[in-house]
């Protein structure tokens, strides 16, 4: 492969998923292309050559449609923020769900424990594909917030 960027020899073009079926080779995708979008070297290249693609999903205005993608890897970063605050700590103390420990380090390891044990996940990046998960760990961040207010009153 040569040393050219891939980005800078893409074919770029708009396309509209016309149907998708099997056979024995593998998954066949049909895609309308506007005859003015579709790229002239895609006509002479030839049948059979073989394509890098990549697809974003557009919605009606034309805007990315990052299904859910970025909202997830927020909550991936909220957990791990939450382990490491002394607040949360103390809520998951208050409520039970953790021992407590003076260690910064010993919080953050039982932080992260309860965490994962609540959710019911080995790891956080786990909510990319555990929808279960992720309504755990709203809840608990929900009552965490909830107790939050609580105690500023």
């Amino acid at each position: 492969m040569n040393d050219t960027p891939i980005k800078d020899i893409a074919m770029h073009f708009e396309a509209v998923k016309v149907s998708m079926s099997q056979d024995k080779n593998g998954i066949i995708l049909r895609l309308n292309v506007h005859p003015n979008d579709c790229p002239k070297e895609l006509h002479t290249d030839w049948v059979g050559s073989r394509y890098v693609v990549a697809m974003v999903k557009l919605q009606d205005d034309d805007t990315v449609d990052d299904r859910g993608h970025v909202a997830v890897q927020r909550m991936i970063a909220s957990a791990g923020l939450l382990s490491r605050n002394e607040e949360f700590f103390a809520f998951l103390v208050s409520c039970g769900m953790a021992d407590h420990t003076a260690s910064p380090d010993e919080m953050e390891t039982r932080s992260t424990n309860a965490i994962r044990e609540i959710c019911g996940v080995k790891s956080r990046s786990e909510f990319r594909d555990n929808e279960a998960a992720r309504t755990k760990f709203e809840a608990l961040r929900n009552d965490f917030r909830q107790w939050k207010q609580g105690r500023a009153s």
